[in-house]
């Protein structure tokens, strides 16, 4: 017999006011999974929240651009008058 997973403690607490019909919805589904409502609403939002954090971190670019972003990145430095002001006036800290 194989143990069952161990979950790291939870130690956060989320609250969500909802309709009658979205609490009856969600039970419902719930059951359905065979699965607690706190478990079902775990997985669900977990889920879609890696799902739009993925979706904002990826840069999907089709060859054709790929190709000019590269092209661009590529070329030679140009000087930012307003940058070089900023790190003059700025320096980096002496290094330990």
């Amino acid at each position: 017999m194989s143990e069952p997973a161990v979950s790291p403690p939870r130690r956060h607490r989320l609250e969500v006011r909802v309709t009658p019909e979205q609490d009856a919805l969600i039970r419902q589904a719930a059951d359905i999974e065979d699965t607690t409502v706190t478990n079902f609403v775990l997985d669900t939002v977990t889920t879609q929240a890696k799902r739009v954090v993925k979706q904002h971190q990826d840069l999907v670019l089709s060859n054709d651009v790929f190709d000019r972003f590269i092209a661009e990145l590529d070329k030679p430095a140009k000087s930012v008058p307003e940058l070089v002001e900023l790190f003059t006036k700025n320096p980096k800290l002496r290094e330990a």
